[in-house]
């Protein structure tokens, strides 16, 4: 058997030309910059999203989402996507992130046509009748970069490197580290382990990393140093592996960075689809929070000081579970068994990352609340701090907005669209419209406008 299999591989890659991997980032030569504490402009209530994957219907779902948050107003007359502060994202939903976190709120009426509305679909490599296909297969994924991150920089993206997003909001795109099973942001602490210039990568690779489906795509390749990185590894990598009351997500991270810096056990990473390892990415902030080393990061100080209450709406599109299947003795067929068998292996560590989230809450709220109560009058005033400031004033709390949150025929319809990169118009309108009214009939969004 394992002959057989040996002989399959070779005739199925030997008149296949080796396959695209190029790295997608540059390797520091010098030290970084010492890093500057950006501020976010928050007054008061805060915004915080994170946009699930789920191809177009998530992209799509979230536009209404963001389009709704456009268009209602705070308590004190700001739309409420001024209030929007961090974006973490994963897949179809980092398509929408990114975006969004180029060309502003301003710029949401041109996504449909720069993404939504282009039939990427039919350019993919999606058959496997076809010898070619088996061929990319058998090379680790039936699309390359030529129909993923050159499609995305070309037809969306425009050229954009990840130094050009605007950081109001702090937008996270989120991958997975296929050999360690680990969480993979776009973002400092990970760019600093993989000793590289997080700027200089395409804005169109940190999304394609993110929606990188396995099968369906190649992963996408990440260079790691093999000397002397200028850039030490900081000190609290270290500390968090030793501290056992560390989450283990964190505990597990941290080992990957180590192993990031160790030639002998990794020279290259290979980041798929970040649904796989928390397709809400979550699990990222908690590196990015412990990063940041201060109780109130990843905000400023200026932020940490001004803001009484933190919405965090968890923005889930995921798809509706269907299949005749589930009727008969007999169960799934093969193609239902892998397409099920998918589905919860996504599903699963994003409802446990959802339910954990609860108390990654829970602790910033305290710490930052300890933070604050220990800022001296003249500190306080000093960093925006108005009359009768109350240092305890300040209350975290989280939903999620989905599918569910419709009435059962607009569920099921939206529910049922497939897990595609394309989706006809029509469908595209109905997600819109979805998201648009999951947000406006959510009590926490309501609060914000009173």
């Amino acid at each position: 058997m394992r002959i057989a299999a040996f002989a399959f591989a070779a005739l199925a890659t030997a008149c296949v030309s080796p396959p695209d991997a190029t790295p997608i980032n540059r390797l520091l030569t010098q030290p970084p910059a010492p890093p500057v504490e950006i501020e976010l402009g928050v007054e008061g209530d805060a915004i915080a999203l994170a946009l699930s994957g789920g191809g177009a219907r998530a992209a799509s779902f979230s536009l209404g989402v963001l389009l709704q948050l456009r268009d209602m107003k705070g308590a004190d007359g700001r739309a409420l996507i001024e209030k929007v502060a961090l974006i973490t994202s994963v897949s179809g939903g980092s398509t929408i992130a990114a975006w969004f976190g180029l060309h502003g709120s301003k710029g949401l009426d041109g996504f449909r046509a720069a993404m939504l509305d282009k039939d990427w679909q039919s350019q993919l490599h999606t058959t496997f009748m076809s010898t070619d296909n088996w061929q990319r297969l058998m090379q680790g994924g039936v699309n390359g970069p030529d129909k993923l991150g050159n499609w995305l920089d070309t037809e969306v993206y425009a050229g954009a490197h990840m130094k050009d997003l605007t950081n109001h909001p702090r937008v996270i795109i989120n991958a997975a580290d296929l050999y360690n099973g680990t969480p993979f942001a776009f973002a400092t602490p990970y760019f600093d382990a993989i000793c590289s210039d997080l700027g200089s990568v395409r804005l169109a690779d940190a999304v394609a990393a993110s929606m990188s489906v396995p099968v369906a795509f190649r992963p996408i390749v990440v260079q790691l140093p093999e000397g002397d990185c200028p850039a030490p590894m900081p000190s609290w990598v270290e500390t968090a592996k030793r501290d056992r009351a560390s989450p283990t997500l964190l505990r597990e991270t941290v080992r990957a960075f180590e192993a990031y810096r160790d030639p002998s056990r990794m020279k290259y990473v290979h980041l798929t689809d970040g649904g796989v390892a928390d397709n809400f990415g979550l699990s990222s902030l908690v590196t990015i929070r412990r990063a940041a080393e201060k109780p109130y990061g990843p905000y400023s100080a200026r932020d940490a000081v001004k803001i009484r209450r933190m919405t965090f709406l968890l923005v889930n599109s995921e798809r509706y579970a269907d299949g005749g299947w589930a009727m008969k003795p007999e169960g799934p067929d093969a193609v239902q068994l892998v397409d099920a068998l998918l589905s919860v292996s996504i599903n699963a560590p994003k409802r446990a990352a959802s339910d954990a989230f609860g108390s990654v809450l829970a602790d910033w709220q305290r710490d930052l609340i300890a933070w604050r109560c220990a800022l001296t009058a003249e500190e306080a005033r000093s960093l925006g701090a108005g009359e009768g400031w109350n240092c305890s004033d300040v209350q975290f709390r989280f939903d999620t907005i989905s599918f569910a949150d419709l009435p059962s025929d607009q569920y099921e319809r939206l529910g049922a669209a497939a897990t595609a990169v394309s989706l006809p118009k029509d469908m595209i309108d109905d997600l819109i419209a979805g998201g648009r009214r999951a947000i406006l009939t959510n009590d926490l969004v309501q609060a914000l406008t009173r």
